[in-house]
């Protein structure tokens, strides 16, 4: 589908893409889509809307269910159901088609004007009637008041056709002059006709009055448009002849289409023109639609179709879906341009298709072309108005492509406006956050910032200026921006490794991500949601852009998520809390137990070498000394295992623990600066003894109390039996390793006793 943007206005062509011919079979046809992608992407708005070789009118049936369409070669007509989107039937006639009106509310009625002076009446079973004419036929248009068909001719008179008595009443006449009626329209408030005549008159008739033959009223075109545009000299057509006509839904305005490409505007209680609009190409203008719901005129000629305003936005204030689709600085003038729609071919007529509840299309956005090419053009413009019920689809189409060229050219943003549609076109919404971003919080209350919902709409000229003063670096940023897409784009097409696709996701929200590739390996239904989210090209902002990046810590996040994520978080603590605590026991459980068993064999040893050793000195720290190196080893084994358990337990996330906060003292800071290793060696302690949970070191502190009574004469101490037997253990195992020497002999005993 191929889209235009000229002056601000999306224009979507939806006939664009290769024709296949009517003879292909369904078969071939899928096969065909399955290897090329044109084939497969086109958009076909109704099945075979198309003729051998050109179409010349295009009408639609009073209900909105059905659009007729007159094309050759050979001559025939082809009635589509746009309820089902496809053709109901086909039907050849004997000449080309000049003109058709729809007699009733349905196909069932048709009346056909032929280039051979015949008028052709069709049923719904087929062909029911013709009768002709005295000259040939240029326009035709149905009288429901007096149910008579008005046929205008070459010649200066209009032809009735009573379709009541099914004879001709006596004709419309008008002045004796050699001029010839070219177009004619009926007004649908009014019963009044409009005939456009060579001479470049308007002449009306009133309805209401069959015997009054003469025109009430003319209208000079001519002389309005005298000076506007000009005509090429070497065309056949008269450029001063009035080539079409058309009449406003409310009956106050006509708009009258002349040979030489320009639209005169009138209102009809005043002869002098509200507006001239010039199609500036010389092209007699054969179509000019009303489209009351937007206040806009749509005017064509051969090569395009020109939209400009007929009233200002002001007077459009019953229709308030489509007051502010034009609305600027300069709605209120009258004949302003708002965009122009050129086609493939030459065109030669085109409708406006409405649906059931609007079947003139007063406020739907869809237009049907017929040209001179086989396949018959269809635009929509989504600012014209909205997609008729039958083809509503239209509208996700066209969202889908604009969200799409808006991430192509990385600008959809949270706070970007580039190309980003918003509720009003002249006004842009902020909330309260981005008001005091900008600093225009002083403004709230005044007319600048208007309040709606839970922030303000802002004018976005205003805006702009605003935002280009709080951040003027931000036109640079964004070239930076596109700079660095680009060398990423040309690093890319080089060879090297892919990277894989969970990286490229987990860039922002990564634990996002993680948990919905989790739950997507799930059968479940919330498992096929998130499996949808990741594979959705449409949320891969989520984890690529970090606009959109999601604070976890955020009270607003935790209080709308409060079974969701944090409670895991919560669990998981928990978790984590229970091991370090059970960790944490264990270790003083055997502090305790290593304590204990170092005293109580510091002890023992202390007593044998008391006994041992006779006339020792304590001062040569040899029993202490010995101490030391059997506490030394045994508090090296126990370090490696804490060490350990510590690494394995440095892999889980522990609870944040409770530390207490005490210095080191400033006894041995003198002694460490001379480097003192006794001081080294309790600072290290005293390190190590801080860098303990405040329960550890209170546990550590207590095994170090002895209990004393109220008189301080005994001390009671607990040994645990475990210790006691393993003392004793080793007490037995001493004793037997010993050697004779070690004993005092009897003999020796009782020779000194007897030198004595």
């Amino acid at each position: 589908m191929n889209v235009q943007k000229r002056n601000g206005v999306s224009i979507y062509c939806l006939s664009t893409g290769t024709q296949l011919p009517e003879w292909l079979g369904e078969q071939a046809r899928r096969n065909l889509s399955k290897r090329d992608e044109s084939v497969r992407r086109r958009i076909e708005l109704i099945q075979d809307f198309q003729m051998p070789a050109s179409s010349s009118r295009i009408v639609q049936s009073l209900d909105g269910r059905y659009i007729i369409v007159a094309g050759t070669y050979p001559p025939r007509i082809r009635c589509y159901d746009v309820n089902e989107l496809t053709m109901k039937f086909e039907r050849y006639v004997d000449a080309g088609i000049i003109d058709m009106v729809m007699l009733g509310d349905d196909y069932g009625k048709v009346a056909l004007l032929r280039e051979d002076r015949t008028i052709e009446f069709h049923a719904p079973y087929g062909f029911h009637e013709s009768t002709k004419i005295p000259t040939f036929g240029r326009a035709m248009a149905y009288e429901p008041t007096t149910c008579e068909l008005l046929v205008g001719a070459k010649g200066n008179q209009i032809y009735r056709v009573s379709l009541d008595e099914g004879r001709f009443n006596e004709p419309w006449t008008f002045d004796d002059l050699p001029s010839s009626a070219t177009c004619i329209a009926v007004d649908r408030c009014y019963p009044l006709a409009s005939v456009g005549c060579e001479d470049g008159i308007v002449r009306f008739w009133d309805s209401r009055t069959p015997d009054f033959l003469q025109p009430f009223l003319k209208l000079d075109v001519l002389s309005a448009t005298t000076g506007y545009g000009f005509a090429d000299e070497n065309s056949f057509t008269n450029p001063n002849e009035i080539t079409s006509i058309a009449h406003d839904a409310s009956g106050m305005y006509i708009a009258a289409g002349t040979g030489g490409g320009l639209v005169a505007l009138y209102d009809v209680r005043s002869s002098r023109p509200l507006h001239v609009k010039e199609h500036k190409l010389g092209m007699p203008i054969h179509t000019v639609k009303f489209h009351s719901g937007s206040g806009t005129i749509l005017s064509s000629d051969e090569k395009l179709i020109k939209m400009w305003r007929y009233r200002s936005s002001a007077q459009t204030t019953k229709q308030p879906a489509f007051e502010e689709r034009f609305n600027d600085d300069n709605a209120t003038d009258i004949g302003r341009l708002e965009v122009n729609i050129e086609a493939t071919g030459k065109l030669s007529h085109f409708i406006v298709a409405g649906d059931e509840s609007d079947p003139h299309g007063d406020r739907t956005g869809v237009l049907l072309c017929a040209t001179d090419q086989p396949k018959m053009e269809s635009f929509y413009l989504p600012k014209l108005g909205i997609a008729p019920k039958w083809c509503s689809f239209l509208e996700n189409i066209t969202e889908e492509l604009e969200e799409r060229d808006l991430q192509r050219d990385g600008t959809l943003t949270g706070n970007d406006l580039e190309g980003q549609e918003t509720v009003y076109d002249n006004y842009k919404f902020v909330s309260r956050e981005d008001v005091e971003k900008l600093g225009i919080s002083n403004l709230v209350g005044t007319p600048l910032l208007r309040g709606y919902m839970h922030g303000f709409f802002i004018d976005i000229n205003l805006y702009n200026r605003v935002k280009a003063v709080a951040n003027p670096f931000e036109y640079e940023q964004y070239q930076q921006k596109k700079l660095k897409e680009r060398m990423d784009a040309k690093r890319s097409s080089r060879i090297a490794p892919r990277p894989s696709e969970k990286k490229s996701k987990s860039a922002v929200n990564a634990d996002l991500a993680d948990r919905l590739e989790f739950k997507a390996k799930d059968s479940t239904k919330a498992g096929k949601i998130a499996g949808n989210i990741l594979s959705d090209d449409r949320f891969g902002n989520l984890f690529t852009n970090p606009d959109f990046e999601i604070d976890e810590e955020d009270e607003d996040f935790k209080l709308r998520n409060p079974s969701g994520i944090a409670a895991v978080k919560r669990k998981q603590n928990n978790l984590d809390s229970d091991n370090s605590d059970s960790e944490a026991d264990e270790d003083i459980r055997n502090n305790e137990k290593e304590s204990t068993y170092q005293e109580h064999q510091s002890a023992i040893e202390a007593s044998d070498n008391d006994s041992c050793s006779s006339d020792s000195d304590e001062d040569t720290g040899f029993r202490g000394g010995k101490v030391r190196g059997e506490a030394y080893d045994e508090m090296k084994q126990l370090g490696k295992k804490k060490g350990t358990s510590k690494l394995k337990a440095g892999t889980k996330k522990t609870k944040l623990s409770m530390y207490e906060a005490e210095d080191l003292g400033s006894s041995n800071a003198v002694q460490l600066g001379l480097g003192s290793g006794n001081a080294q060696e309790k600072t290290k302690k005293r390190l190590n003894e801080l860098n303990m949970p405040l329960s550890k070191r209170l546990t550590l502190q207590d095994d170090g109390l002895q209990l004393r009574i109220a008189k301080g004469s005994k001390e009671v101490t607990y040994t645990p039996s475990d210790v006691k037997r393993k003392v004793e253990r080793e007490q037995a195992e001493r004793g037997k390793l010993r050697g004779r020497g070690d004993r005092r002999s009897a003999k020796g005993l009782s020779s000194r006793k007897t030198s004595r």
